[in-house]
């Protein structure tokens, strides 16, 4: 059983949990960059192999963060990708950049709060530049997000 459970949700910025088996697999953030590619991210594979017209024409890029205290296995990893990068619109001038990083001691820092310091602090560690500004919680609209497949 496969479940994700939205965290937070802003603009340009989502975080999920994914659970495999009722167990936690990984936080998944996605950010709506805004902007076309970075030099950097015109480094990573596949994009280091793509003509530069070619990634000219991007002129929105997503990134997804796939953040876990320890490496996925294969199929974890893929099936994780597989499921986040169809939420995402991929168009001729939109695309997105899925990214795994491993922070060992990352439950130690991280629970069940709203504390939008957790949520930066996860950011920080995936080497985003985006800042979560202070969410006056009178205004906040209790949500329930969570979707589970079988």
């Amino acid at each position: 059983m496969i479940s994700i459970d939205r965290k937070l949700r802003l603009r340009d910025l989502e975080i999920f949990r994914f659970y495999k088996e009722n167990k936690m697999l990984a936080y998944v953030i996605i950010e709506d960059t805004r902007g076309p590619f970075t030099e950097e991210d015109k480094r990573l594979e596949p994009l280091c192999f793509l003509d530069e017209e070619d990634i000219h024409d991007i002129v929105n890029v997503f990134k997804i963060y796939i953040l876990s205290d320890e490496p996925l296995g294969r199929d974890d990893s893929i099936m994780v990708r597989q499921f986040f990068g169809n939420l995402v619109d991929n168009s001729s001038i939109t695309n997105f950049i899925i990214q795994e990083f491993v922070q060992k001691d990352l439950y130690e820092h991280v629970d069940d709060s709203w504390d939008i310091k957790t949520y930066q602090r996860m950011l920080e560690i995936v080497g985003s530049k985006c800042k979560i500004q202070p969410i006056d919680e009178k205004k906040l609209v209790p949500f329930i997000s969570r979707v589970i497949v079988y």
